[in-house]
């Protein structure tokens, strides 16, 4: 009987060996992460939640709607979804140790004073206070309704429903629907940016033949980049309509080149929607094809007429450029910023070989020169209310 408990006591340590033993952070994914608080974390989790579990996470709020992908990389850059993750996975502030919550009144005064005074603003992330100085309020503000914006006007419910009503339909009605389907959902895609152009306070600065010309030269490439972040929010790639429809509208080897395109582009969502308004500022990021006596075929003489104010359009486009470059530099410093934003300008310009070669598809060319009529004759009409 004692040899049996001796067993049972040593087997019951080893387990505790192995628990503390290294093994993954549950909240950043680290190595080297040992059992603390009721779950297996690493120092840097440890000592955060140590120092942030008696917040109340209700007094705190998220851009990103609580969704922020806490890694190694990432994990300083929002205190709500860090904290709100070390629960999930476990850690629990009542193994708080008690010497770490006896306190002086004084220094319980000092510590809810913080609390408060940092709830009294409430930053679109929360970052390091030493960071918060590359972006201003204004920035941050521009930043925050910029995110929004992309959420309200591109339609992912629309085309989250349209698969969803697809899937109840026979397998032999779905491919014989699949082309007229593949078509309406990139119809769809597109509808959402006239609305989150039009939505831009410094676009509706600029005269209306400047806005025409930025709708016509840009709208094919931005619906097309705006599809990266759409695709992944409702996995077209996986559903039977892409996979039936789109090769039969486009080919194979342009759908090899838009799933490649897929794949290869960053997986943080939030820069691809910051660099959408770097794009619609852009004076052209329409790729010209020149025949042999340098004439422009792809495009007519008045569609690239020279613009009314280029200098205020490029100090527009530098402004939110500047945006997106101090935010990645906040959630990766600056040499993975580096990396990523020349990965992101490579990811646009392949997207827009990818649409040039789309417009020597017949459907894809009527159904892109529609779009872009439409959001003119929208533009008109706007101007003459």
């Amino acid at each position: 009987m004692n040899c049996d408990n001796q067993l049972s006591f040593t087997s019951s340590l080893n387990t505790k060996k192995n628990l503390k033993s290294c093994s993954l952070c549950k909240v950043c994914g680290i190595d080297n992460a040992q059992l603390h608080y009721g779950t297996l974390c690493c120092v840097s989790c440890k000592m955060f939640f140590r120092r942030n579990a008696q917040i109340n996470l209700n007094d705190r709020k998220c851009i990103f709607h609580g969704k922020c992908d806490i890694t190694i990389k990432s994990r300083k850059t929002c205190r709500y979804c860090r904290l709100k993750k070390c629960f999930l996975v476990g850690m629990q502030k009542e193994l708080l140790r008690a010497s770490h919550n006896r306190q002086g009144t004084r220094c319980k005064q000092s510590l809810n004073n913080k609390i408060t005074s940092s709830a009294s603003f409430i930053y679109p992330i929360d970052l390091l206070k030493n960071d918060r100085s590359l972006l201003t309020t204004e920035q941050w503000s521009y930043l925050s309704n910029l995110i929004n914006l992309f959420n309200v006007k591109f339609p992912v419910s629309d085309i989250h429903h349209l698969l969803e009503d697809q899937s109840k339909y026979p397998m032999k009605m779905r491919l014989k629907m699949a082309t007229t389907n593949m078509l309406l959902i990139i119809s769809t895609m597109y509808q959402g940016v006239l609305p989150f152009i039009k939505n831009l306070s410094h676009f509706q600065t600029l005269s209306l033949n400047d806005q025409s010309a930025l709708i016509k030269r840009n709208t094919r490439n931005i619906g097309g980049y705006s599809g990266i972040v759409i695709s992944r929010d409702v996995d077209i790639h996986s559903s039977p309509i892409f996979k039936t429809g789109f090769p039969l509208i486009y080919g194979s080897k342009i759908m090899d080149n838009a799933i490649k395109i897929y794949k290869n582009a960053d997986n943080d969502g939030t820069l691809i929607k910051l660099l959408m308004p770097v794009l619609v500022f852009s004076t052209a990021c329409d790729i010209i094809v020149m025949d042999e006596n340098n004439n422009k075929v792809n495009v007519s003489t008045d569609e690239y007429r020279l613009l009314s104010n280029e200098k205020k359009i490029l100090d527009i486009q530098n402004f939110y450029t500047e945006i997106l470059f101090k935010y990645m530099i906040y959630r990766y410093g600056y040499q993975q910023a580096s990396l990523r934003f020349a990965a992101l300008i490579k990811t646009s310009l392949d997207q827009s070989m990818c649409s040039l070669n789309g417009r020597e598809v017949q459907k894809h060319k009527q159904l892109m020169q529609t779009i872009v009529k439409t959001t003119e004759q929208s533009l008109i009409l706007q101007d003459d209310n």
